[in-house]
């Protein structure tokens, strides 16, 4: 399973802004403008074409989940994987 990924925000830039949920407008090289609603509870979400995606979901970094996966780097950057069609 490859994916394209894309830095959707940073967690602490987030943390900063003291919301618990902000949507994103992104233009995603590819595919278009879309928007991706990101959540911060006990953990941090986002929700992309109605699939949620968990970060370190059941301790797996990247977390894939029904054709997209979410990553975090290093620097607390936050990444949109979606899977490229292996044709």
């Amino acid at each position: 399973m490859e994916f394209t990924w894309f830095k959707i925000f940073n967690t602490a830039e987030f943390d900063a802004l003291g919301l618990v949920s902000k949507t994103y407008t992104l233009f995603l090289d590819g595919i278009g403008e879309k928007d991706i609603l990101v959540t911060k509870g006990n953990a941090y979400g986002l929700t992309y074409e109605g699939v949620f995606l968990s970060l370190n979901l059941n301790d797996l970094n990247p977390f894939p989940f029904d054709g997209y996966g979410v990553y975090v780097d290093d620097n607390d950057d936050v990444f949109l994987g979606i899977e490229i069609d292996e044709d």
